[in-house]
């Protein structure tokens, strides 16, 4: 038979129920053959729990039967406490006892901490008068810890058990301390102001009269009781610690103070009798926002509070950033209306320390209904941050394609460059949107490429880079297959997307390779890239992705490039033109090349039995060997030499 039905007879059954099944335990154990001698309630009674550890004194107190606890207390723990007395003479152990009445569930919570948070104290009352029958406890406080470090006094207060603190302070048998912090530094007090209940008041006055210190006590935040009051919107608790002249000046760890909870939490009439109180707006926190920049982000009836109890105009933060640019951020529209409508309405042209304004950050967060109040209220569209970019560069980045349309239907010009040529387009291939790029180029018009029917070109920033190349630096193969299929839709580009080349004459696949974006190396060698495109650096898109290793897809790309090695190297020389040579085999020595763009260069083949030219090359380069597993680039204009040669000397990177 189960024994656990002896929890619920503990909890809900009456006390001749319970002590029948207490019986019928008995009959059990001693028709199995255990000695009369044997204690029941260590076998059985005591030792049977529920799923979260629980015995049965855990559920005579969770249900206040309190006739069934002290049934347990007087039958039970006399019993086991006469038990380990015999035993700690025996074995000269000492402490056991705490053991069993203090028993701990999953969460080290006992049933003394159960039996504080009850209105009934008679359980709690049984509990410390149990205490005194027990061997000297040392840390008592310690044993009762559950495993956030609360002990039965953080719970009467948490219930705000007004008669089981008292209980528990008991000045005769102190066995708590007023101001003992759990792991997170809260102490009692804060557990009875945090509680929005009428019977909280005087479990808070009995707390400080013990210790009227402990009003002062922070916890690892750097909260104090009236910051948690005020959180907890317990106005009348608020107003009791004032009473009892707790500062409305402390401040938590971020060095905010009361003033700042109230303003960012929303509640007016904490806000309005906080600074009727002293507390003062100017006051900043450790990023230099006021009260008031709090307000603005949640509350417009505290922000007028705050504007007209202090009497102050616009503040900035440590950011240089208002209180409009707050609401802003936030999304307030009742406070973007209540603050560009007042007398002393913030300047449209003012700047937080990244050159944005408030049209600026409207765009950054991607609110339509924002961007269009302050585009009707004057705010300019040219407008520039500190990089020059525009609201269209903000909002194309994060992919706020309404915001681009709201914009642009607003008059903003489209292709506008920042500090270094880039245009919005550009913008949303960095930020990895793809939507919106797609959005942008075929629906609202956004510039790719030059105008005309044939030989338009890309276009590209001030170092030759393409939007492609952009895509494939920012790591988005979604971008980047964007672009490529607008290509083909619109195909009247004199060169492909994949071939263009920056200022360092690398292609898109460097960019690609450097980023460590495999997906992106794979959508552009589908493209038809040149695997082995050779820019003016002196490195091909295997050497990128050898040089900047950063993880896993590093090593995916490196062996996917050495796996495509049998494609033929291009190489681009200073005169811009395009040379393809051929890999050089190990039976004789090949360098064939051919200029792709009609240049004067002529071709130039050299066979392992062409002595004469072979010898001359040699010479030439100052070479006593050529290594038949590299690779040869000339040209009859400028007899250039690119990349690594291998002579008996060492590698030697030759450029002419």
């Amino acid at each position: 038979m189960d024994p656990k039905p002896i929890l619920y007879w503990a909890a809900e059954g009456t006390p001749s129920e319970f002590e029948y099944q207490v019986k019928q335990l008995e009959k059990r154990r001693l028709k199995n053959g255990n000695s009369p001698n044997q204690s029941i309630k260590i076998d059985e009674l005591w030792d049977t729990k529920d799923e979260k550890g629980r015995n049965v004194l855990f559920h005579a107190a969770i249900t206040d039967n309190v006739k069934n606890f002290m049934f347990i207390m007087k039958l039970v723990v006399k019993e086991i406490l006469l038990m380990y007395e015999r035993y700690e003479e025996e074995f000269g152990e000492k402490g056991k006892a705490n053991e069993l009445i203090l028993a701990k569930d999953s969460d080290l919570v006992t049933p003394f901490h159960i039996a504080a948070t009850k209105q009934d104290n008679r359980i709690l009352k049984m509990f410390m008068e149990s205490l005194k029958y027990f061997p000297q406890l040392s840390d008592f406080y310690k044993i009762v810890q559950d495993k956030r470090g609360r002990t039965p006094l953080h719970y009467a207060a948490c219930k705000v058990n007004l008669e089981g603190c008292r209980i528990l302070l008991d000045p005769n048998n102190p066995l708590f301390s007023v101001d003992q912090r759990d792991k997170t530094g809260v102490i009692p007090l804060m557990c009875a102001v945090g509680v929005n209940l009428p019977q909280a008041l005087p479990v808070i006055r009995l707390l400080n009269l013990k210790k009227p210190i402990s009003k002062t006590r922070q916890n690892k935040d750097g909260m104090t009781a009236l910051h948690i009051a005020v959180a907890a919107r317990n106005y009348e608790a608020v107003q009791l610690l004032i009473e009892l002249e707790c500062s409305v000046d402390l401040v938590d760890n971020e060095q905010r103070t009361p003033l700042h909870y109230a303003a960012e939490h929303g509640y007016p009439e904490i806000v309005k009798f906080l600074l009727r109180q002293g507390a003062r707006n100017s006051t900043r926190d450790n990023i230099g926002a006021t009260p008031a920049h709090y307000a603005a982000q949640f509350s417009v009836e505290c922000l007028k509070i705050i504007f007209e109890e202090s009497r102050i105009t616009e503040v900035n933060d440590n950011e240089n950033r208002s209180c409009l640019m707050w609401a802003v951020c936030a999304g307030n529209i009742d406070v973007i209306n209540y603050l560009i409508q007042r007398e002393d309405a913030p300047k449209r042209a003012d700047r937080d320390k990244h050159g944005y304004t408030a049209l600026h950050l409207a765009a950054m967060v991607g609110n339509e209904k924002i961007c269009t109040i302050l585009t009707n209220q004057g705010w300019s569209l040219s407008e520039r941050d500190n990089h020059s970019n525009t609201a269209l560069h903000l909002a194309a980045g994060r992919g706020h394609t309404d915001v681009l349309r709201c914009l642009l239907s607003s008059g903003a010009a489209m292709n506008e460059e920042d500090e270094i040529g880039r245009t919005p387009m550009f913008w949303a291939c960095m930020g990895g949107q793809s939507h919106t790029l797609h959005c942008m180029i075929k629906e609202l018009g956004f510039e790719w490429r030059s105008p005309g029917k044939t030989g338009a070109r890309p276009k590209t920033d001030n170092f030759g880079r393409t939007a492609l190349h952009a895509a494939a630096n920012a790591g988005s193969s979604a971008c980047i297959n964007v672009l490529l299929n607008i290509e083909q839709e619109d195909y009247v580009l004199s060169s492909p997307l994949v071939s263009c080349l920056d200022i360092n004459g690398e292609t898109a696949l460097h960019e690609a390779c450097l980023a460590g974006k495999f997906d992106c190396v794979l959508s552009l060698i589908k493209a038809r890239s040149a695997a082995n495109a050779f820019g003016r650096l002196g490195r091909t898109p295997l050497d990128c992705a050898e040089k900047y290793e950063q993880g896993p897809q590093s090593m995916l790309i490196i062996d996917y490039l050495k796996s495509e090695e049998s494609d033929p190297p291009v190489y681009y020389c200073p005169n811009k033109a395009c040379y393809q040579i051929m890999p050089i085999p190990k039976t004789w020595l090949d360098a064939r090349v051919s200029c792709s763009k009609n240049s004067n260069s002529s071709l130039i083949s050299m066979k392992s039995n062409d002595t004469k030219n072979v010898q001359k090359l040699m010479t030439k380069f100052n070479l006593t060997r050529i290594w038949s597993s590299y690779r040869l680039v000339v040209t009859a204009r400028c007899m250039y030499v690119f990349g690594w040669i291998k002579s008996e000397l060492g590698e030697h990177k030759l450029f002419g």
